[in-house]
């Protein structure tokens, strides 16, 4: 049905590449289904092949992008990392609460990332009868802005909604963003950051549509898409392999069927799957209260919610999304409703061209992605060991091009010899 990534950046290109090769064709199975949701972007691969981006990776970019102090832009209203300490410690929530949710050496925490999402859209949308204007309408904007992530965060954790539910949430956060964005452009949210939401909208509705046509009378439970099972899969696998962690693949294909066995086996007795802590995101119930003892990953057996795909309107779901969408901003209806007319626009393509064929601007970098680890300060003496190791390899190197030409003096390659081939080539000839 799709391919899916993490948000690493030369994935996404590929994916792109792969999933962006034409519009959907009228022959398609599931076109009578997609065609009438207005502003859906239909470009599809082969066999009506999309990508998909994990969704909890999203949810660490925002909360990132949230940390930096650039801020983001909600209906001309710039609002800062300090604008939301403030408003959070209007609410009496803890010094040292705030504090953890802020901190920026620790980007990838998915716990944490829904904790401060959390936080903001469940701030009381009036700040205080006594507030001054310019505080009510930074706390406005503040409101509208968690509405994005809870319409895209609650139809993952909330076990109690239907699918129908789910996609108009999902819909409504599309159509949100498309909105905010279509005001602010990069600064409300960076254009990468907005192309991996929009994906992900759009491969849920797409897996929807041809899970309808494959088996109507089935189920479709929009927590099993994502890299969720796939980490889930390789991190027994690697538990399997042991000190081997570089596993060939041969040993990959033997251990595949155990690794699905016991993945089984915890499926049906999730008491025994300790899984990882930074990863835990809490089941959720229509009040937005979280249902204790969940496991890592909401299993489809713990969702209570109608998800029969022959109670589901793609029409009707996405298409409540306006109603959703003008209910937390007055001035939204009026956007939506000017971008309707220009055939050209869709979620993908705010301004008529799709983002992907947009150059980004020097200030549009995104800086919301996780960024790797410093690498760890090397002292002088370990400098000086490092030093005399890269040197005596380079001597090495030397050595074995100067046997190089020696072998063959007459004879010059087309292209330079790398440092690899060069030690390949004399191992070789070692064991020879």
């Amino acid at each position: 049905m799709s391919i899916v990534s993490d948000g690493e950046a030369h994935c996404g290109s590929l994916f792109i590449l792969l999933t962006f090769k034409h519009q959907l064709t009228p022959h398609s199975p599931i076109y009578h289904l997609l065609c009438p949701l207005r502003l859906l972007d239909l470009h599809v691969g082969e066999d009506d092949l999309t990508c998909d981006k994990d969704w909890k990776h999203i949810f660490k970019h925002f909360r990132n992008l949230l940390l930096q102090q650039r801020g983001v832009v909600v209906n001309r209203i710039r609002v800062t990392s300090e604008i939301i300490r403030d408003h959070l410690k209007s609410v009496r929530l803890s010094a040292d609460h705030i504090r953890s949710l802020f901190n920026p050496d620790d980007q990838q925490d998915v716990k944490m990332a829904f904790d401060l999402l959390k936080d903001i859209w469940t701030l009381p949308r009036k700040y205080t009868n006594t507030a001054s204007p310019g505080i009510s309408a930074v706390r406005e904007a503040l409101w509208i802005l968690g509405k994005l992530p809870f319409h895209l965060m609650f139809p993952y954790l909330c076990v109690d909604l239907s699918l129908s539910e789910q996609i108009e949430h999902l819909s409504a956060g599309a159509h949100l963003a498309l909105g905010l964005y279509n005001l602010a452009g990069k600064n409300f949210i960076l254009t990468n950051l907005l192309i991996n939401v929009m994906i992900m909208i759009k491969n849920v509705v797409f897996c929807v549509a041809k899970a309808k046509v494959e088996d109507p009378e089935g189920e479709f439970w929009i927590i099993l898409l994502g890299t969720d099972w796939l980490e889930e899969l390789f991190g027994i696998l690697q538990t399997m392999v042991g000190n081997d962690a570089n596993l060939d693949v041969l040993q990959l294909v033997s251990r595949l069927s155990g690794t699905t066995e016991v993945s089984n086996i915890l499926a049906k007795y999730p008491q025994w799957d300790h899984a990882s802590q930074r990863l835990k995101l809490p089941a959720l119930t229509r009040e937005s209260e979280a249902i204790p003892d969940c496991a890592d990953h909401i299993k489809p057996a713990s969702w209570r919610g109608n998800v029969n795909m022959k109670d589901v309107s793609l029409q009707t779901s996405w298409n409540r999304r306006q109603h959703l969408a003008e209910q937390d901003c007055d001035f939204l209806g009026i956007i939506l409703s000017e971008l309707d007319k220009d055939e050209n626009i869709n979620i993908l393509a705010p301004s008529g061209t799709i983002l992907f064929n947009v150059p980004l601007a020097d200030d549009d970098i995104n800086e919301s992605l996780e960024f790797p680890s410093p690498p760890p300060a090397v002292s002088d003496h370990n400098a000086t060991a490092v030093d005399a190791d890269s040197a005596e390899i380079r001597v090495e190197v030397e050595d074995a091009l100067g046997e190089l030409a020696l072998d063959a003096p007459t004879i010059l390659p087309q292209n330079p010899i790398t440092e690899s081939e060069v030690l390949i080539n004399r191992k070789m000839k070692s064991k020879a």
